[in-house]
């Protein structure tokens, strides 16, 4: 989602520096350890990745997002709250269509919608971690380019560095809608297409970071490059399935709980921002798996962890597109986020 900035006087502490520390080790920490399995040539069976992927972002990730749509509709009118529903079951809806009508350009949306999740999530937490003018941030292109060197790192860089991972289950995802259109996904990968958005990418993080460096510069530079070339690195070297599947709840959700206990005059303590999210995403997180189960019994069933792994980024694909659009707007013109 895009967040808005909201300016402070001082750097964070308490709750918001824990976890944004804690999300900044974890990720060191896994970037080393399979750095250094993979130099021993120890891998991750498919099923092992797919039970973490399964298993953090079904549970801790999946909860934050419901509990992001209580933060959205908390203290608004029913009129407001019925139209911000009918928003988001007709985002699903078109997202789920896209699949059915072109299930090549659904798998593009649904890239896309990571990406700029990921991205305008990640700089919005970077404004509330400085208390530096963030002037290279400051007009609306420049946040896309930024979103997108962000966002980019999480599934660019795992495109270009696991192909043969990433082709699987972009294939398993396309098949369950048209099987006679999988053909169609393997030329995005020909070694010549990734080489081509390889190249592309590192210009744009080199170019983004050099003008950042000569807007804005100082301690904010430095925050965010070091946190850009770390997801950089560590999606370069975790298998992509274990990555994506630790970076929605242990970056991004951890992040927007810390950016929520910042958002106030006095910070709350953890238990307190724990149990307002654990009590506000109960329900969603119910209806959610009420949907994927819906999901399952509807497409073919997998025959595999990778297709298992298919299904599920096909149900978080739809229901996050709401979350970028409608929630990205709410933000930006009326601030969600606070403890009240």
């Amino acid at each position: 989602m895009a967040y808005a900035t909201t300016g402070r006087t001082e750097r964070p502490s308490g709750v918001t520096a824990r976890l944004v520390a804690g999300s900044r080790v974890v990720f060191a920490a896994l970037t080393a350890a399979f750095g250094l399995a993979a130099l021993v040539g120890t891998h991750l069976s498919m099923d092992v990745q797919a039970a973490v992927y399964l298993g953090l972002m079904g549970t801790v990730s999946l909860w934050h997002g419901g509990f992001e749509h209580v933060a959205n509709l908390r203290g608004r009118g029913d009129r407001f709250q019925f139209r911000y529903l009918a928003a988001y079951l007709l985002l699903v809806a078109a997202a789920v269509g896209a699949y059915l009508v072109a299930p090549v350009v659904g798998l593009t949306v649904a890239v896309a919608v990571t990406v700029l999740k990921g991205g305008y999530g990640g700089l919005s937490v970077l404004e509330r971690l400085t208390d530096a003018d963030l002037d290279h941030l400051r007009s609306p292109r420049r946040r896309a380019v930024g979103a997108l060197v962000r966002g980019g790192a999480v599934m660019v860089v795992p495109y270009v560095t696991h192909p043969g991972v990433y082709s699987a289950v972009a294939g398993a995802i396309v098949a369950f809608f048209d099987p006679g259109a999988v053909g169609r996904v393997a030329p995005l990968f020909h070694p010549t297409v990734r080489s081509a958005v390889a190249g592309a990418y590192a210009g744009l993080v080199l170019a983004y970071l050099a003008y950042a460096h000569q807007r804005t510069g100082g301690r904010a530079w430095l925050l965010e490059t070091s946190e850009t070339l770390l997801l950089v690195v560590y999606f370069a070297v975790v298998p992509p399935v274990v990555a994506v599947g630790v970076y929605f709840p242990c970056w991004y959700a951890a992040r927007q709980v810390a950016r929520m206990a910042d958002a106030g005059d006095a910070e709350p303590a953890l238990g307190r921002v724990a149990t307002r999210v654990l009590r506000g995403g109960l329900l969603p997180w119910v209806g959610a798996v009420a949907i994927l189960a819906g999901l399952a019994v509807w497409l073919p069933g997998p025959e595999s962890a990778t297709g298992w792994v298919a299904l599920y980024s096909v149900f978080v694909a739809a229901i996050a597109l709401p979350h970028v659009v409608v929630g990205g707007w709410l933000d930006r013109t009326q601030g969600i986020w606070s403890v009240d």
